[in-house]
């Protein structure tokens, strides 16, 4: 019996939610009759990498010049392995809000790129963003958006939007800074009274106990907690809000639709590719203009977005093995070509 080529993806923390998540993609039996897939943990930080008995390694970790001695070790270990980078660390907004020396920190990114053969970018924005920083150019990079395990959302019935009872707008994810969601609960704040919309928070971090003194005694405002079952907690929203001051791709988003919530989402990285007919870009930087939409809510034509948002999801699990066959197949018959190019 001929053994199938291996694949091996490193995390630097298989604990991480999204990029964990995305990874059960190869436990579908549409790639397991191509390819042995595992995951490993490893220490980028360290100067020797393992040598691995595979023929495409797949790295998910964060470039930095501490890893750059990993890399080189990896490459020269694995000579006759084909290496992927899936980025999904860095993008345009995360560099304007925490890159000092945008010179270095590019430079170090193209010495990091030198060692792929691919490289994955996560949204078209990062694809962009990439090419215009770095100089990372088809067909070494290339496009693939993340995959969450969805099941069960595709089943939650769409929301009713009735009248007699409040909207409650759904956001989830780590509780940090990074979320925004300080900017969804002034926002509820700054509406007073009005009882037209409720806020729901999903999720634990370092934050909980600032976000919940932000929130302080409005009862539009409430707390899941952590969130074992995404249809759970989408059962209970009727529309999602991502206010995120930067995301790569915002999974949170993609789950939401195939929910049916309509979903608003702030206009950086791969949030804004999402939106389609199924919600609406909004900047939450602007709580005069988060305010304006939440008292305008009903307004928006909410049953056409949550119809949209499912539809434009229902092959997305398809539509992620054949990307990634195709990519494999395409590195495999191009053994010969320099990584650096």
């Amino acid at each position: 019996m001929t053994s199938l080529p291996k694949i091996v993806h490193l995390l630097d923390d298989l604990s991480i939610g999204g990029v964990t998540r995305n990874l059960a993609l190869f436990q579908h039996p549409a790639l397991q009759r191509h390819y042995e897939c595992s995951s490993e943990e490893v220490h980028p930080d360290w100067s020797i990498a393992p040598k691995m008995n595979a023929a495409v390694i797949v790295v998910h970790f964060s470039m930095s010049w501490k890893t750059l001695p990993f890399l080189y070790s990896l490459a020269a270990r694995n000579a006759q392995a084909r290496l992927v980078l899936v980025e999904h660390s860095y993008s345009r907004e995360w560099e304007n809000l925490y890159v000092a020396d945008q010179t270095r920190f590019r430079s170090m990114l193209k010495l990091a790129h030198r060692m792929f053969d691919r490289v994955i970018c996560v949204s078209d924005a990062q694809a962009g963003w990439l090419e215009e920083s770095t100089g990372l150019r088809a067909p070494k990079r290339q496009t693939i958006y993340p995959w969450s395990d969805m099941q069960g959302l595709a089943q939650l019935p769409r929301p009713h939007f009735s009248l007699k009872a409040p909207l409650i707008i759904g956001a989830y994810g780590r509780f940090v800074e990074d979320k925004g969601f300080e900017r969804l609960i002034g926002a509820i704040n700054a509406l007073g009274d009005q009882q037209a919309v409720g806020l729901l928070l999903g999720g634990f971090g370092p934050d909980e106990d600032k976000l919940r003194r932000l929130a302080g005694s409005n009862s539009n405002i409430s707390f899941y907690g952590q969130i074992d079952r995404v249809d759970d907690f989408l059962a209970k929203c009727d529309l999602v809000a991502v206010p995120s001051k930067f995301e790569t791709y915002g999974l949170v988003a993609t789950e939401a639709r195939m929910a049916a919530r309509p979903i608003l989402v702030s206009g950086v990285g791969g949030l804004s590719e999402q939106v389609g007919e199924a919600g609406m870009v909004t900047d939450f930087g602007d709580e005069k203009a988060t305010v304006k939409l939440l008292e305008n809510i009903r307004h928006l034509p909410l049953v056409k977005m949550s119809v949209s948002g499912r539809d434009a999801c229902l092959d997305i699990t398809e539509h992620r093995i054949e990307s990634w066959l195709q990519l494999l197949g395409d590195i495999a018959s191009s053994r010969t070509m320099p990584r650096a190019a």
